[in-house]
């Protein structure tokens, strides 16, 4: 039988899922066209990676924060306070017309709702898991989801079309407020006020797996979200259209494939995720010219890569559980993420500046992904069949 997270009861993990679904909605109606949306409005590639940039350094500097905030309303009202931040950059981006001074401001408000909502959020889905199961669960978590992320893009796209950004983002902040109501009653997990010994040096893995994550998400989806969107004729129904399928895709990949990462052949897994991430990333820069390229692209790349994510974060999420302070592990965590998004995002803004294609910039990830590969076996052969042993991670 699974042990049971000493943190938090059984419960905890279906309020998490639901919470999780009503963000994905949330984020598929209008997060999934942020990229996109400052396109159309008229910021150019080079901007918004700059834009982007700007906000992984915000959130870098603002996350302290959280220090601050928990120790006084608790774990559960700093995510719910999150929550609440969240909603805000959709208004927030429907006020962006090309550069101008609303571009700084969705840009802060993302910031800081990103520094409570992702550091909160990321250290109770740790301490609620089951060490023996997170690839399964991550897994399961991202098929529940499926229908929120197909919904969604469909459903955003649609809006974004027939009645303008203000219905479109209007109607996400509705929903991630909802998005609170699971949360009310999640139990907390633990936090102690003075952190204890090897609290931050335990993450340091996890600083650098994020750090990689930061990079190929930076270097690669946005450059890819701008090569389909404009193949796609600069449509926001096409889009996420083309959103939805690949989610319905990506949800089943990750079911299918997370088990791998619960099993002896977890070390294995990791490095089959290397090939296939490897691979999807030069099917995407040699397809961005057909619409009917885009969209099996799209799909089939979703699919294949459901391994990535349930991958990368049970190593990450059984780090955290494994850690003297799981809360501080994700504070810490989250930093690196910051710093290989902003690294990315530089280095293709640059790359941008100097009239490289996007389709190039989407090959810029590859570094990452064999660097990703390389830290996730070492986790796994460690870790023994898939599993960190408790407090290995402290130890080392």
């Amino acid at each position: 039988m699974a042990r049971r997270s000493k943190f938090l009861p059984d419960s905890a993990i279906h309020r998490l899922v639901a919470h999780t679904m009503l963000h994905q909605l949330a984020w598929g109606v209008s997060g999934v066209f942020i990229v996109v949306f400052l396109l159309r409005s008229g910021v150019p590639p080079a901007g918004i990676f700059l834009a982007v940039t700007a906000i992984f350094a915000l959130r870098f500097a603002l996350r302290p924060l959280v220090l601050l905030v928990v120790p006084t309303i608790g774990p559960r009202r700093t995510l719910i306070l999150g929550t609440l931040l969240v909603s805000l950059q959709y208004p927030a981006l429907a006020l962006v017309h090309g550069i101008g001074p609303a571009l700084p401001l969705f840009c802060f408000v993302t910031a800081l709702g990103d520094v409570f909502y992702w550091t909160c959020y990321h250290a109770f889905y740790a301490a609620a898991g089951d060490a023996e199961r997170l690839g399964s669960q991550v897994g399961q978590r991202s098929l529940l989801g499926a229908a929120s992320a197909a919904l969604g893009p469909v459903l955003g796209g649609f809006m974004l079309t027939a009645f303008g950004p203000w219905a479109a983002f209007g109607t996400a902040a509705a929903i991630e407020i909802a998005a609170t109501l699971p949360l009310l009653d999640v139990a907390a997990p633990r936090f102690e006020r003075v952190a204890p010994r090897g609290a931050y040096a335990a993450a340091r893995k996890g600083i650098l797996l994020f750090c990689t994550d930061g990079w190929i998400v930076c270097c690669s989806a946005y450059a890819w979200d701008m090569v389909a969107f404009r193949t796609l004729g600069a449509r926001f129904d096409a889009f996420g259209g083309m959103l939805a399928a690949a989610a319905i895709a990506g949800a089943l990949g990750g079911a299918i494939f997370g088990r791998l990462i619960d099993t002896r052949h977890a070390r294995r897994a990791a490095w089959f995720s290397v090939a296939v991430c490897a691979f999807c990333l030069v099917m995407k820069s040699v397809s961005g010219f057909n619409p009917v390229l885009v969209v099996g692209a799209a799909t089939l790349s979703n699919m294949l890569t459901g391994i990535y994510v349930p991958s990368l974060m049970a190593a990450v999420y059984n780090q955290a559980k494994s850690a003297p302070c799981p809360l501080r592990f994700q504070v810490a965590a989250e930093g690196g993420w910051d710093v290989g998004a902003a690294s990315g995002c530089l280095v293709a803004a640059a790359a941008c500046m100097l009239d490289a294609p996007l389709q190039a910039v989407i090959l810029l990830a590859l570094p990452g992904v064999a660097m990703q590969g390389y830290l996730l076996s070492g986790i796994y052969a460690r870790g023994g069949h898939g599993r960190l042993a408790a407090g290995r991670v402290a130890a080392e």
